[in-house]
């Protein structure tokens, strides 16, 4: 019975020490699962050819060719948003240019701006 204890206790002091040793090896943080594990999208912006723009509930959704996320969403207040439909448009045509879309971390559009030359041919 005693050897029976003696042996739980050394199995017990080893398994705390290389507990305490990977501590010590971490810097002392602890080993924390992130929470950022999918794709973050966040503020930034998205390049290229517009595919769809389609209005659902009042908001227009944009989507880029090449599968670069989206749905992104032009709110319904969104300065000028007329000439906004425009480059939107005119991208969304064959040979027409693409499009550079700041969005926020909800992937609502803050600015669409041309971002570059059609393939169009002088």
């Amino acid at each position: 019975m005693r050897t029976l204890i003696t042996s739980l206790t050394m199995i017990l002091a080893l398994s705390l020490a290389s507990v305490s040793h990977s501590y010590a090896a971490d810097g002392g943080k602890k080993n924390k699962t992130s929470p950022q594990l999918y794709e973050q999208e966040g503020d930034g912006s998205v390049s290229g050819k517009v595919k769809l723009v389609r209005e659902v509930q009042e908001e227009t959704e944009v989507f880029l060719e090449g599968g670069k996320g989206g749905p992104f969403v032009l709110p319904v207040n969104f300065p000028n948003r007329a000439g906004a439909l425009k480059i939107l448009a005119k991208s969304q045509k064959p040979g027409g240019p693409s499009v550079t879309i700041s969005i926020d971390e909800q992937q609502r559009i803050k600015s669409i701006e041309e971002s570059g030359d059609s393939s169009k041919k002088p």
